[in-house]
């Protein structure tokens, strides 16, 4: 994770954390402003916060944070105006609209949305539906995303693998299962790793015909005709997916040049409970969940987070910003 760390600290970012009131938040804060990672801007009451930070013996140096409290910014009015025009019709009143803003995860996405800030990371003490859904509501989808998805980051010895969907969608037909590949793909490439993708399932190669994996086959059927660049193979079993040697034993034609790196689960069930047995039982450090898809960069924090992880989602946070502003950045006239 350190070159994450690096990378981050090389185009610090404003990033916002509605618990700003936490203590892991607060001493993940005095790692990140140490590391130059970002500029923490930390949400809640600010006499609570500064005596948090006494009483924890919180190494956090003035200037070097931001504090605000949503019920006395001077921008909740506007805000909540933005909210009440997005969200009329579906059933938010300007009433409504005033007391979502004092709500510290909605008014966290509202500064990402409007710009005020460059990514969010919350979750720690939100269930994650409840983290999720303002951040529908108010930032949204990015332009050509059909879907969002959870990634996780499994830093094994043999090298990074990516999990997904461990997170967000419930329900999975062939298009949705080729939409998250395709997601998670793209992400593997933002961390300068060539993705190469495993389509899980129960059967190898149509050695099971059953509705469950006759999708993934037609998952990986689409994603093959929309992205002819990409290695994908599938239906095929986990271990199969990451023992080069027997896959080429059992189906010589794959078209996987090495071992997958990105391993795509059939329904939620698979992906979440697969990714907690690794970190659990096998001890591989997990780092997500990593949301893809979403406008701006939003990080979910699990509930269970550590410090060091928050600190890593933080600068995994910064690099998608750096990344939203290289791909928005005007191309330069030729001469």
């Amino acid at each position: 994770m350190r070159k994450f760390v690096r990378m981050a600290a090389s185009g610090p970012k404003k990033i916002v954390f509605p618990e700003g009131d936490d203590p892991r938040i607060l001493k993940a804060a005095s790692i990140i402003t140490e590391e130059q990672i970002a500029r923490p801007i930390l949400l809640g009451d600010p006499q609570r916060i500064h005596q948090l930070i006494r009483e924890q013996d919180i190494d956090l140096v003035e200037g070097s944070y931001e504090i605000v409290d949503p019920r006395e910014d001077a921008d909740a009015a506007a805000y909540a105006e933005l909210l009440h025009r997005r969200r009329e019709r579906k059933g938010v009143t300007t009433e409504l609209s005033r007391l979502l803003m004092r709500e510290r995860n909605h008014f966290g996405m509202m500064m990402v949305a409007e710009r005020r800030v460059d990514g969010i990371v919350t979750g720690l003490n939100f269930s994650y539906s409840d983290t999720i859904r303002p951040a529908l509501q108010i930032i949204g989808i990015r332009p050509g995303a059909r879907k969002i998805c959870g990634m996780y980051l499994m830093l094994h010895k043999g090298g990074m693998l990516f999990f997904g969907d461990t997170t967000v969608n419930l329900d999975f037909d062939a298009t949705t299962l080729a939409d998250v590949a395709e997601m998670v793909a793209e992400a593997a490439r933002t961390f300068g790793v060539t993705p190469r993708v495993a389509m899980l399932s129960f059967s190898n190669f149509g050695s099971v015909r059953d509705a469950r994996s006759t999708m993934v086959a037609d998952a990986t059927a689409l994603l093959r005709r929309r992205r002819p660049d990409l290695e994908v193979e599938g239906e095929m079993q986990a271990n199969v997916a990451v023992d080069y040697a027997l896959m080429q034993s059992i189906f010589p034609s794959t078209q996987l040049t090495g071992p997958a790196n990105v391993l795509i689960f059939p329904n939620l069930e698979a992906g979440n409970v697969a990714y907690k047995l690794m970190r659990e039982l096998g001890g591989v450090p997990a780092v997500g969940p990593v949301l893809l898809g979403m406008a701006r960069p939003v990080t979910v924090l699990e509930r269970d987070c550590s410090v060091d992880n928050i600190v890593h989602m933080t600068a995994l946070t910064v690099v998608a910003a750096q990344k939203d502003e290289a791909d928005a950045a005007p191309v330069p006239a030729l001469v």
